[in-house]
């Protein structure tokens, strides 16, 4: 019988209790809060032991402050995508390639 190691549970659950806090600081709708959720999630699951390594912290620490925030990173991250005007990049390009663009 193969007992469930705890410990190892809750450093991998910390990342997701991070974004959960978070959570209730960002604004937006619900859909939009939990998949920033979910994303400051895996950032922490992947970032955290690395972080861990690298500033000698525990990984429960280290995933609950990157899935905090991870969460508000990839939320800025998203926003600043969202502003960047891709059709008037794709014109500027079309028009130097045709060698209209100055």
């Amino acid at each position: 019988m193969n007992i469930p190691d705890f410990d190892a549970f809750a450093t991998e659950f910390a990342g997701v209790l991070g974004a959960a806090v978070s959570m209730l600081y960002l604004q937006g709708s619900w859909p939009a809060r939990l998949s920033r959720a979910a994303s400051g999630s895996m950032v922490a699951y992947y970032a955290a032991p690395y972080l861990s390594l690298l500033l000698e912290i525990p990984e429960g620490l280290a995933g609950f402050l990157t899935g905090m925030f991870g969460m508000a990173i990839v939320s800025r991250g998203w926003e600043a995508v969202q502003a960047v005007p891709i059709a008037a990049l794709w014109q500027a390009l079309i028009d130097r390639v045709r060698g209209r663009g100055g």
